[in-house]
């Protein structure tokens, strides 16, 4: 009995190494097949992201009209961003963003578990650094290509730029609904005031949005969730006391 044991766990710890092997191997020869065909993310500064074009009074303090086409926007410097809506925005979607390197594992497998548990198939676990490349770069089909693409180019961008530089990329990119992309835009969409004016309660409810921005709109009929929602981020504000 003792030698059966013993040739099992020899071809078990054989077999295991190899198949370590195998996987590193499959690893990185996914990884060059796909970076052949992605942008390069050394040149996300250079990128020119479309703005709305404003019209000002002669002495250029009053705003008169606004001009946007399917996005309106408006790019503000991350020092304009009241660290509140920082803060909320990390509870929301990635509360460990600045301890990782670009991906989420332990978001990912948080997910995968719950997909489990509840018997469906549904993406999630992505870390803003993530999201931000999905919502900048790649379309948002659900395959697994897509996915290995989300993962280089996050682990790619998070070695060229520092975290605070990739909050601000995200701040200022991502879709808060009604056409609003950008935390400007949604500040003056649904609260009519800049940014840097936004107080916690503001910021709870737009952090909820960009999760499904549709589904959460203040004007849709899902105006229970939205409250529940923000309600949930203030509570993750307090209990990762990032608010007294």
């Amino acid at each position: 009995m003792p030698k059966r044991i013993n040739k099992f766990l020899s071809h078990f710890i054989f077999w295991g190494i190899i198949a370590f092997f195998a996987s590193v191997i499959l690893f990185i020869l996914t990884f060059f097949y796909y970076s052949r065909y992605l942008p390069d993310p050394n040149a996300w500064a250079d990128r020119k992201v479309i703005q709305s074009t404003k019209i000002y009074d002669r002495e250029n303090k009053t705003l008169l009209y606004e001009i946007h086409g399917e996005e309106k926007r408006t790019v503000v410097a991350f020092d304009q961003i009241p660290q509140i809506v920082k803060n909320a925005a990390i509870v929301a979607e990635d509360a460990e963003f600045y301890s990782h390197s670009g991906v989420n594992f332990r978001g990912i497998l948080r997910a995968v578990l719950a997909d489990i548990r509840d018997k469906k198939l549904l993406e999630g676990g992505s870390s803003i650094t993530q999201q931000l490349i999905k919502n900048a770069y790649l379309s948002p089909e659900r395959t697994i290509s897509r996915k290995i693409k989300e993962l280089i180019l996050a682990i790619a961008l998070e070695r060229k730029y520092s975290k605070d530089e990739i909050l601000n990329f995200y701040l200022n990119q991502i879709p808060y609904g009604s056409n609003s992309y950008g935390i400007e835009a949604a500040a003056e969409t649904y609260f009519n005031k800049p940014a840097k004016e936004l107080n916690l309660a503001e910021a709870v409810y737009l952090a909820a949005l960009p999760k499904a921005p549709s589904y959460y709109s203040p004007y849709g009929s899902h105006g229970d969730e939205l409250k529940a929602r923000a309600n949930y981020i203030l509570d993750r504000l307090y209990d990762l006391k990032y608010i007294s």
